[in-house]
This record gives structure tokens, sequence and C-alpha cells, in this order.
């Protein structure tokens, strides 16, 4: 389920509007006038388009202006002004311009300036019902837009417990118009109104304003907690929470996190009563009662539910259907690499291996390798554009990049904690893992970058597939 909480806001600036006005009364068609020759009637004409043009504009702009949430200061200047709040799985913002394509075939340049939207259409999608908080900001006079990136974003509750956003999403438009998504899977959920801080990196000072929760969770599950330490066996390994530590994040090391604490658990991880060495440490993550699911939960929540994932390391899997080894080759020199293109069933886990490649940049879309549209930026890891076809539709690119040999690979599972692993094997029968960066989530692109070396020219890939074990512990966490 998703809910929308939109405010419209001033379309533009207040300097920007007289631009837009004239350009558009001083583009009206010659051919509206065609046929008309008594100059008088030429003017009443002419003055009737132009004041039909300035009332439409007018009413426009006192519509656009209703409902608007309260702006607030940042120390540094910056007016951040609220343009929406949504809550769920699918999030968007903004106005399309997809109807304007055809128009612009018949409609004078100035006519399109004007009905083009200038804060355009931003969407995104979230795994779990997440709130996010959609912003713009202008400089200290309201003239002008600027950056809005830089801040951080937080909730803060009764017990002064910190929530800070979990993710940000940016997006930049014409006439300098730019918004930041800060989305939140941790909030305040029994709360009715929701006090939002923005801080500047580098500063001390907060900024905050006052919104309606547009998910207000009064209700709560009914957990029974168990003492700790507590101790699960799962699959042969036993997972034990043994105490709850006090994690604090922010400070000035890290200036572009907000400070918060949080309880960080303790596990430890045995098979047979001994070290689980074989295994990778456990991740985790935290549930509490009214839905949130994430790490910064504070420290005032009455339960928690730690949910522990530990995986094999890639040389403990010996069955032989979650084991993919390719030919022997040599490494690749060429920006062609080598392409397989080639395909397998790991398990459950469908599996596509696109090739291996030398140091470079690599473009992928709609699921397969090309070329960019455009030449792409030198940042190191994946860079993305996106570019209008048509009306309502949109071609994304993801392009990868990178001073190491790198395999691309599409991993599709059936359950979000399952992984895989990917190493280059030398006739010697020494292994080298890559690490990965996801790339085109909803497709599963992966890059699997080695960032050492095997001091040979003779190899072979290969992808292990690592089955999670979970374990969760509801507990009652102690007084901070």
């Amino acid at each position: 389920m998703n809910r929308f909480v939109q405010i419209p806001c001033n379309f533009l600036p207040d300097s920007l509007w007289d631009q837009r006005v004239f350009s558009v009364v001083g583009d009206i068609p010659e051919a509206m006038l065609a046929g008309v020759h008594n100059p008088s009637m030429r003017r009443r004409l002419l003055l009737g388009i132009s004041a039909a043009l300035i009332l439409t504009l007018l009413a426009f702009l006192v519509i656009s202006r209703k409902g608007e949430l309260p702006e607030v200061r940042l120390a540094d200047g910056r007016v951040f002004r609220i343009e929406a709040i949504t809550f769920g799985t699918n999030h968007a913002v903004g106005r399309s311009d997809s109807w304007i394509v055809p128009l612009r075939k018949i409609l004078p340049a100035g006519w399109i300036q004007f009905i083009t939207p200038t804060r355009g259409r931003s969407s995104l999608s979230t795994e779990r019902p997440a709130l996010v908080v959609w912003v713009h900001a202008l400089d200290g006079a309201k003239t002008n837009y600027v950056d809005c990136q830089g801040a951080q974003a937080m909730f803060v509750d009764e017990h002064s417990d910190v929530y800070p956003a979990n993710g940000t999403s940016h997006g930049s438009f014409g006439g300098g118009f730019n918004r930041q998504a800060n989305i939140f899977q941790v909030f305040p959920r029994r709360a009715e109104k929701l006090e939002l801080r923005f801080r500047p990196w580098r500063s001390t000072e907060s900024s905050t304003v006052s919104i309606q929760n547009p998910a207000v969770r009064m209700d709560a599950a009914a957990w029974t907690p168990e003492g700790i330490p507590a101790t699960r066996q799962v699959g042969g390994l036993e997972f034990t929470l043994e105490s709850l530590v006090i994690q604090t994040n922010g400070g000035l090391a890290r200036y572009w996190e907000a400070d918060s604490r949080h309880w960080q658990p303790v596990f430890r991880l045995t098979q047979d009563g001994k070290p689980a060495t074989n295994w990778e440490a456990p991740e985790w993550e935290v549930e509490d009662a009214t839905g949130n699911r994430g790490r910064t939960l504070g420290l005032h929540e009455p339960l928690l539910r730690f949910i522990a994932t530990s995986r094999p390391g890639p040389e403990a899997v010996t069955e032989a259907a979650k084991r993919w080894r390719l030919p022997l080759v040599s490494l690749p020199t060429t920006t062609n690499g080598i392409q397989w293109n080639t395909n397998r069933l790991l398990g459950d886990v469908a599996v596509t291996v696109f090739g291996l490649f030398p140091p470079g940049a690599y473009t992928f879309s709609r699921g397969q390798l090309t070329n960019a549209p455009v030449p792409t930026a030198a940042n190191a890891g994946w860079t993305g554009m996106s570019v209008q076809t048509s009306p309502g539709k949109w071609q994304h690119w993801q392009t990868h990049t990178t001073t190491n040999y790198t395999a691309f690979v599409r991993r599709i599972v059936s359950n979000p904690e399952q992984r895989i692993a990917v190493g280059l094997h030398d006739p010697q029968g020494q292994v080298l893992w890559s690490e990965a960066s996801a790339g085109d989530q909803q497709r599963g692109i992966i890059a699997f970058v080695f960032t050492g070396s095997l001091g040979t020219n003779q190899t072979a890939l290969e992808i292990v597939l690592l089955e999670p074990l979970q374990a969760e512990f509801v507990v009652k966490p102690p007084v901070p």
C-alpha cells in the first residue's frame, strides 16, 4: 500500500516568473492573427490573447502556492522546501513532461518553455515500505535554485533518539532545479507529528520543521522476549547473541553521518562447539514491533527482534550443483574482453556470465552490454544516465569504470539473502576472489572486481552459490 502526501509549492522562484510571462506573450504566433487586417481588431485580439495567458498564469500561480509545507532555513543560509512526503514501496513526485513531446513540433519555443515543468518527475522504489521526504533548495534570497545536497536529514523522537535517513537519491533538471529524496526505512512510527531536522555537513547547528506522519502505527506486534545470552541452532551452526552494546554514529570525522546511537548485537558463531571459521561473520538487522527494520532504531524501544544472517565462505561449498567453473582462458588485454554470455542454474539461482574484462568502462542498458550514448565520467564504480526516447518511455544506461579486471554477472535470486562469489583460478590451484559492486538492481547485474593478481596469464572463472542461514532473537534491551 502506498500513501502520497504531495504538497504543491512554487513552480519557480518569484524572480523567474516575469521572464516566463514575457517570453510566452512575445511568442504569440502570427498565424493566430492571420486574416485580421484591421489594426484595431488586431490590437484587441492581441490584448485578449495576452490577457487570457496572464489570467491563466495568475490562476496557476495561486493554485500552485496552496498547501505549502513550512520551509526551513539552514545554518548555511539555504532555504529547504519540502516538496512531498511519500510512504510505501513506489514513490513519485513532480510533473511528467511526456505529453509535451508531440507539441514541440507545432508550438513556438517560448510556449514549450512555459509549459515544460521546471520540476520534472522523479520516482524510486524501495524493497520494503519506507517514508521518503522530497526536498529542493533556494538561496537565502529565495531567487534561485541551489544544490540541495550536502545536508543530513533526520527525525528526532520524544526520547531524543535520532533516526537518520537510510539513503538518498538526487536528480537535476532544467533551470538549476534539483531535488533530493531522503529515504527513511526507520522513523518514529507511533508519532502523529514528526520532528524533522536538517544539518549542513560540517555544521553543528540543526534546523527543525514539524511534518505530519503519513504512516502512523499505534498497534504493535505481540512478542515474547527471551534473556541474553541466547542461542539458536540452524543447519549445523550455533548462533549466540552474547550481548548488546551501544553504537554511536557520526562525529566530526564522519560529517556526512547524523549523530545517533543504537543497540548493536554481539554474535558468536560456532560449529560443533568450535568457532565456525569457514563461515562469514554474521550480518544483522533489527526490527521493532511497529514495522521498522534497519539498524538505527535508537535506544528506547521496549522490544527488539535481531535477525542474524551468515553464509559459507566459497571454499567451504562442496556441492557440485552450487559451483560452476568456466574453461581456462588467457586474461584479456583488449576492451572487448572475453564474452561468454552463457547461463546456468545454481540451485534455484539463475546466473548469466557476460564476460571477463580488463580495466576500463563498460555500459549496460536493458540488461545487455552496449555502448554508452555519450562519453562517461571517469568516476570509479557505477554511474547512470537516462534519456526520454518517446512520450512516457525512457532508456537507462549504467556504466561501470574500474582500473582492475572485472567479471560482469547477472544473478536472479529467489531469496534476497542469497549471494554468489566469483573467483579466478590458476592452473596451480590458487584462487583470487572478487569484491561485488551492484549496478542494475532491477536486472540483477553485478560487477565483480579483482583487486589483486594471480601472477599468471592463464585463469578460469568460477561462480559459487552461497546459501544463507538465519537466526532470530526477540529481546528486551537494557535501560540505556
